[in-house]
Formats: structure tokens, sequence, C-alpha cells
């Protein structure tokens, strides 16, 4: 399962308290329910179901390592991988059909 550097680095060094949004991409052969369930079990809340049954969460940080340990995941990134990206948001220049 692919751990983003980020998350990866939060659950190695997770501040206690601090929740932290993140993006579960599941697995084609998961049951989403069942990983959802398994998510708050693990302290997670589902804030919503996202394309191709993926699921944001938010989660204390001190609980990510929990997270990375479901079964049913492809990856585990913030939800920060999710944004959608804007003219003004990119670095470079971007121009969208009208």
């Amino acid at each position: 399962m692919y751990v983003s550097r980020a998350v990866r680095s939060i659950r190695e060094d997770p501040i206690e308290g601090e929740p932290v949004a993140l993006s579960l991409a599941t697995d084609d052969d998961a049951d989403p329910d069942a990983v959802a369930a398994a998510a708050e079990d693990a302290g997670a809340t589902v804030e919503r179901r996202l394309q191709f049954d993926d699921l944001a969460v938010s989660v204390p940080q001190d609980r990510v390592a929990d997270i990375c340990q479901l079964d049913g995941l492809t990856a585990v990134e913030t939800t920060d991988v999710i944004a959608i990206a804007t003219g003004d948001a990119t670095d470079e220049d971007v121009e969208f059909d009208r």
C-alpha cells in the first residue's frame, strides 16, 4: 500500500489531539462500507465518500498509524491531493477552455 510522505511523517511523529484529513483509496475488491466501518473503529470520522469508493476521513494524528493498517486500502494520503486545481492555484500558466 502507498502511504504518502506527509502521512508517513505524521504517522512517525504525531501531534497528540491534532486532527488530520486523509484520503483513503480503497482496493477494487474491498467493500467500501466495511472499510468505512473499520476506519471509524480505528478512530476516524468519515467526512464524505469520494469517487471510486474512496473515502475522505478526519482522524487524530495519533491514530494515523492505525488507519494505515486497515485492510482494503491501496493508498493513504492527505486530502490535499484531492483538491481541484484552478489556474490561480498552479505555479504555471494554464489556459482553460471557455
